[in-house]
């Protein structure tokens, strides 16, 4: 007669490791000063704002030049006036372009952190994570239709 086989041996289950995704920061990454904070990149684009707002606002607090700061009798006034009237204007130019690229920049920092901070929060009401997902939808379209011209 055979004998029986013997029992199988209960087996230990090892733990599965969580997988890890390639789009989760490295370990440790959160702890770091550059990990990402909701509160900084709002920050950073709130203060972004307000530089090209003061940019652009210099420019307006000194105007154009005036003839009455000339002396007429001098000889080719009207060339120096001209001169000075041409290099306030390229000064508008550059000094709006740089407010211009400062505000791009800070818009596209708030929308960034608004869209994250729908997709990352665990703890806020599902309404106010759609609302922070359109709000930063909304504001990256703005920029983006900025420089769409139809003419």
């Amino acid at each position: 007669m055979q004998s029986l086989p013997p029992p199988p041996v209960p087996q230990t289950i090892q733990p599965v490791a969580a997988p890890t995704s390639p789009y989760q920061p490295a370990a440790g990454f959160q702890q770091s000063a550059m990990s990402y904070s909701f509160h900084r990149w709002i920050m950073l684009g709130v203060i972004l704002l307000l530089a090209s707002v003061v940019f652009i606002e210099v420019i307006g607090m000194f105007g154009p030049p005036s003839i009455v700061d000339y002396n007429m009798e001098q000889e080719n006034i009207a060339e120096v006036i001209a001169d000075d009237t041409e290099a306030h204007t390229d000064l508008t130019r550059v000094i709006s372009s740089v407010g211009s690229i400062l505000q791009a920049f800070g818009l596209g920092l708030i929308g960034y952190a608004l869209l994250r901070e729908s997709h990352d929060g665990k703890n806020e009401h599902t309404a106010l994570r759609v609302t922070a997902v359109i709000v930063g939808i909304l504001v990256l379209t703005s920029i983006v239709s900025q420089q769409i011209s139809l003419f």
